[in-house]
């Protein structure tokens, strides 16, 4: 069973913006075709993007192109309006899709700096939000981006009016040790890695994170990729005592491990996995080696409220949320004046149907990065 998620840190070519290109070229649009760049009088624009690499038909394709963004945003628009519009103002709406393109991304700034939009939501795919987020910075436009979990996007010091509605790849330690010290500060801690490079780095992560929550733990060890008899490291986790380890590896390794452990009487209570190991159904003898197997996914979680939710799902309620707490930092500002409404956006909370929203200092939501999951009725679940 596939998640259909991208991995965690996935590198990408950062193209180096171009913003002063592009801010020209949306003037020659504002020059060349003033009808599209009017606001007509008493409007909220938003400009809604999806980012489907399917185009959108054509007339000779029966194929539709994903639109969850739009979808997420036009219910919130339609029941915001039908209740008389925001501020006294009606919405309207614009629609945009970047096809995960980061020179599209650009070109549809551009239109958005042309036709001065109030707020920009979307933008789902990590290039294309990053290379747009420079330029919306420097045009003063409200973003917030829904899905982009690359730290880029906010790092190192956050950008002007840019605002991230999902959590970051690089929290996932955090996430975890702060869910070990909550529900499991009584145990002995063991984190095991094969030695690459991610292992390693991952690991050494959560070593430092789960010190910083004073869980330091009880062992760091460790395995040779593509070994078959793991009696030496079993040894190690019964000498520690170790009844919960953190196993940032591969699924096939994990369950040969633990399968191992439990036959030769070193049972462990508790397993949390890394991403990596929820991307397919657990091995069954993984899951009958130890009490409890979880594995840290992205947040947000929807399992709780409906099944097997898509990652279009997830994108429309992102969307849907996102344009929430925008309308809510606007009536908390009283006007559209951008940097008003960001500070409402960063000081207060604000009611969306993902819970009460806020953002940090750098525009990144106050929201857990990752969920713990189990496996429950063939599918992963939201643990608790």
């Amino acid at each position: 069973m596939s998640t259909g998620r991208q991995p965690s840190r996935l590198p990408f070519g950062f193209v180096l913006p171009r913003w002063l290109v592009h801010v020209s070229a949306a003037l020659v649009l504002l020059l060349a075709t003033p009808a599209m760049a009017q606001i007509a009088d008493g409007e909220l624009v938003i400009m809604s993007v999806d980012s489907s690499r399917m185009p959108e038909p054509d007339g000779r394709s029966n194929r539709i192109a994903s639109r969850p963004v739009a979808e997420g945003v036009e219910e919130v628009t339609g029941r915001l309006n039908q209740q008389g519009g925001l501020l006294g103002r009606r919405l309207r709406v614009v629609y945009e899709n970047d096809q995960c393109e980061s020179d599209e991304s650009a070109a549809i700034a551009a239109r958005a700096i042309a036709q001065s939009v109030d707020v920009v939501i979307g933008h789902v795919c990590s290039s294309g939000a990053i290379r747009a987020a420079e330029m919306y910075a420097a045009a003063g436009i409200l973003m917030i981006a829904t899905g982009p979990r690359h730290p880029r996007l906010t790092a190192p010091n956050g950008r002007r009016g840019i605002h991230r509605l999902a959590g970051r790849d690089d929290r996932q330690a955090d996430s975890i040790a702060a869910l070990i010290a909550d529900a499991f500060s009584a145990a002995r801690l063991a984190i095991v890695h094969d030695r690459s490079l991610q292992g390693r780095g991952m690991a050494e992560e959560i070593r430092r994170s789960a010190t910083e929550v004073k869980m330091p733990p009880a062992l760091v060890a460790t395995y040779a990729s593509g070994t078959k008899d793991y009696a030496a490291l079993i040894a190690e986790l019964g000498a520690a005592r170790a009844d919960l380890v953190v196993f940032p590896g591969q699924p096939f390794e994990a369950s040969m491990i633990l399968d191992q452990a439990n036959r030769a009487g070193t049972r462990l209570a508790t397993v949390i996995g890394t991403d990596v190991l929820g991307a397919d159904a657990p091995p069954s003898r993984l899951l009958s080696a130890v009490d409890t197997f979880m594995v840290m996914l992205p947040w947000p979680s929807l399992s709780a409220d409906r099944r097997d939710p898509s990652p279009e799902d997830v994108s429309r309620e992102l969307a849907g949320a996102a344009l929430e707490v925008w309308a809510g930092a606007m009536t908390e500002a009283g006007g559209r004046a951008p940097e008003r409404v960001t500070a409402a956006l960063r000081d207060r909370t604000h009611p969306t149907r993902l819970g009460a929203m806020r953002f940090d200092a750098k525009g990144d939501a106050m929201v857990p990065s990752y969920v713990p999951h189990t496996w429950h009725s063939g599918r992963w679940q939201a643990w608790r």
